[in-house]
């Protein structure tokens, strides 16, 4: 991108566009080198203004809260995207809840349950955003998004906004058909109803079962790998039956509280992550002849 067309750009937009950005500290693990370009659109009016001008076809990658993402410590040669307060925010109409995809999962959970609406108790285990959660097909004990989104809005890297209905995307277990050209910009679920204080309970046991089997307050990103669909163990035991679970590698290695979770000891690298990652792989396949599957996500430059 020329400074001249940087220059140009930033004077249509409202929002806050900066360059050589550092992404180590936008995403759980703390690890990551700069974003060629960072962009928090002012609205949906200023996305779709940059996306419009983005005729240098920059990638872009959408930074929610980070908290299943592993970002190279060479960057990212693109535009890295973060939204804000208007991207923040759950409108609901009886049973049928719209909110943006900057929404915190838990917070979401939380309205829905103070206004009476069951199905989404397990949304207040999963950190990170909604739309980050649409797009991997977030769940945990047995519910995922799939099951309560009834339509998404999207808008493209041309700036247009199509709506697209639940049956048209193809959602399987932390995937769905969306590709990384369409920016999630609203998502519309439907509940049920059920009394507040039932809901509110559902929640708590829920919660209090993610906090004694997952670690917390720590620099991790999530679920490492996903349970493969060929075995009836989980990741974890896979990778603790393989004598995985010690593993460590520089400044990371696997938590001690659940084993398909990384750790940031304090200065690990992305190579570390990824060689730690690679190693686990390695050994799992050798003793299982499984293949282990990323659910983290892995972006930047090599």
């Amino acid at each position: 991108m020329s400074i001249n067309f940087y220059s140009q750009l930033k004077k249509n937009l409202q929002g806050e566009l900066r360059e050589n950005f550092d992404l180590s500290k936008s995403n759980w693990l703390g690890i990551g080198g700069k974003a060629k370009f960072f962009f928090k659109p002012k609205d949906l009016k200023d996305l779709q203004i940059f996306l419009k001008n983005n005729n240098q076809h920059l990638p872009i990658i959408v930074v929610g809260s980070g908290s299943n993402l592993l970002i190279r410590d060479k960057g990212f040669d693109g535009v890295a995207i973060k939204f804000g307060k208007d991207f923040d925010y759950i409108k609901i109409n009886n049973d049928i809840i719209n909110c943006g995809p900057a929404t915190q999962k838990s917070l979401l959970a939380e309205y829905a349950a103070n206004n009476n609406l069951t199905g989404f108790e397990f949304l207040y285990c999963i950190p990170g955003t909604i739309a980050g959660g649409v797009v991997m097909n977030s769940g945990c004990y047995g519910s995922d998004i799939s099951k309560v989104v009834l339509s998404i809005s999207v808008i493209d890297m041309n700036g247009e906004i199509k709506i697209i209905n639940n049956k048209d995307i193809n959602f399987s277990y932390r995937h769905s058909s969306l590709t990384k050209n369409q920016i999630i910009t609203n998502i519309e679920m439907k509940g049920s109803f059920l009394e507040k204080q039932k809901v509110l309970e559902i929640m708590k046991n829920l919660k209090n079962k993610k906090d004694t089997e997952q670690p917390q307050k720590i620099k991790t990103g999530g679920s490492t790998f996903k349970n493969p669909n060929n075995s009836d163990k989980k990741a974890w035991q896979l990778i603790k039956e393989s004598g995985c679970a010690d593993f460590k590698v520089g400044g990371i290695k696997l938590s001690n509280l659940h084993c398909n979770f990384l750790e940031n000891l304090g200065k690990a690298s992305s190579e570390d992550a990824e060689n730690l990652i690679e190693n686990i792989q390695n050994e799992v396949f050798k003793k299982t002849n499984i293949n282990l599957e990323l659910e983290l996500e892995v972006v930047g430059t090599k």
